[in-house]
Parts: C-alpha cells; structure tokens; sequence
C-alpha cells in the first residue's frame, strides 16, 4: 500500500507543474555537459527557486531596484556625456537614448521552469526549457514591466539583449508583447544569441551594435555579463571585477538577484565542460570556506 500511495503523490505532484511536462526518467545535459541521471537529489536548487517563488524578500529587492533605476533615467537622460556601455567610444551626445535589458530573471520569471525540473530530479533540461519557452506564457518579473514601460514612455528605446538561442525569438517576443513589453521589430528591439553570426553568448558584440546608433543610458541584468565582458573569470576575479565599476553600481547598472542561475555558478567548477553532475556538486563544495 505505501508504494500505491506513493506513486500516487508522484502523479499528483507532477500534474501541477504541466508547465515544462516531459518525461522525469530522460537523460539530460549538466550545465557543464556530461549527464543528470533520474531521481537526482534536487535539493541544490530547491532552496533558490524556494526563495524566489515564496519570498516578500526576493520581490522587494526586486521592487526597489527597479524603482531607483526609474527615478535614475531623468538624471541620465540629461546627461548626454555619459553612456552605460563600456562599448560605447566617440561623440555619442547627439544619439537618441536607449536601455539594455537582459530578458530572463530580469525582465521575464522562469522559475515555474526552474522549479519543474527541480521536482524531477534535474539540474538542467533542455528539453523542459524548450517546452516553456513554446508557452510564452512566462510572467514579469516583479518591477520590471513598470520599468520598461515608462522609459518607453520617455522616448527611450528598450533593448531587450539575451542568451536565448535565435530559433526561439518568436516564442520570446510573443511572451514580452503578451505581457506589455515594449518590443518592436523597427528597430529590431529583440537581439538574441546566434542571431548574427558575430553575437555569441558574450552580450558586448550585441552592447556595441546597440551603440552605434544610440546612447545607452542604463544596463539592467541578473549576471555580470549583462554588464561587461570577461572570459571565464573565477569567483575572484568576477568580484575583483565588480568591484573596479563600483560607481556604475545604482546609477546606470542595475544588478538584480538570480540564486538559480548563472555565470556565478559556473565560476565555481571553473566552466569546464563535461563534468558530470556528481563532479560539479564537488566542486562547488570546495568552493565554499567554512569555518573550522
């Protein structure tokens, strides 16, 4: 009877996450290549979509980022001397203004993903990410859409910059318009990965094709990519790096949380690829420095 009623609460479980619906029992990619194999431990990731799907903490970081990054666009729009983007060279005082926006965990939540594939065992799934992403039904990230919506409402041109590969550009402008977003095809507003041949995942080729055009007064992510380029920095460095653009801090860069996700993360195994999900877990281990 325990294995009927168990087996049972899987099914139910299961059924209320339909969002990335696969099969729980498929091998899939790690982050860093190899495989996750079923019924991985997925209390790794628990606790940081936990966070950000329950939390009045998560969302009132969110909130109060997105309104001083508001009440910072006045200030910068005067400011026709000062760009966000390291990119960004030569007289660019007569340009018309624009914001950079990455799109996931900053402009679109995707923790239902996150949290679907959590209750299956995975680390990653691409195949569970594709089914999402086919949904377009991601909804904003809390601040986010107030944000967008009034720099449009200022003349700004919203760029929205991510690493979504080009092949889900129509799902993703269908999530952003459905939800309000200011996206427009004239400009192209939407630049994704692989979308030109030049545009990999580093985000500063994409900063520099904004820049030729226009005066990027404010860059808002949830990763230090989304700000500067830098290749395969560790964790040190990453911090040494923050640190060296302290005073961009607040005042045209906005970093907003992601615990799920992210350079950060692979920072710790040192973004060597074909780890497997064991290795990883070990790695991050020796990263951590406690007391003793």
């Amino acid at each position: 009877m325990n294995n009927r009623r168990d087996l049972l609460s899987l099914v139910l479980l299961l059924s209320i996450f339909p969002a990335c619906a696969t099969s729980p029992r498929a091998q899939a990619p790690a982050p860093g290549g190899g495989s996750t194999p079923a019924g991985r431990d997925a209390r790794e990731s628990l606790q940081a979509t936990l966070w950000v799907q329950t939390s009045a903490e998560y969302r009132v970081v969110l909130e109060t980022a997105y309104r001083y990054a508001s009440q910072a666009l006045d200030a910068a729009l005067k400011d026709t001397a000062r760009s966000a983007a390291l990119e960004q060279t030569g007289d660019f005082s007569s340009f018309p203004p624009a914001v950079v926006m990455d799109v996931d965990e900053t402009v679109l939540d995707n923790s239902a993903c996150q949290a679907r594939m959590a209750l299956t065992g995975f680390a990653y799934d691409p195949k569970l990410w594709s089914a999402w992403v086919a949904r377009a039904a991601a909804p904003p990230i809390p601040g986010a859409l107030d944000f967008a919506r009034h720099a449009s409402a200022l003349g700004i041109e919203v760029f929205f910059v991510t690493n979504r590969a080009a092949g889900e550009e129509a799902a993703t402008r269908n999530n952003l318009l459905s939800q309000g977003f200011p996206v427009h095809e004239k400009p192209d507003s939407l630049l994704l990965k692989d979308e030109r041949p030049e545009w990999g995942s580093d985000k500063s080729s994409r900063r520099a094709y904004v820049a030729r055009s226009y005066r990027i007064l404010m860059l808002v992510g949830d990763d230090l990519g989304d700000f500067l380029s830098y290749d395969k920095a560790g964790p040190a460095e990453r911090v040494r790096l923050a640190e060296a653009n302290r005073s961009r801090w607040g005042s045209d860069w906005f970093m907003l949380p992601n615990p799920q996700y992210g350079s950060w993360e692979r920072a710790t195994y040192g973004y060597q690829p074909g780890l497997t999900d064991r290795q990883i877990l070990e790695a991050k281990k020796a990263a951590l420095r406690p007391f003793y």
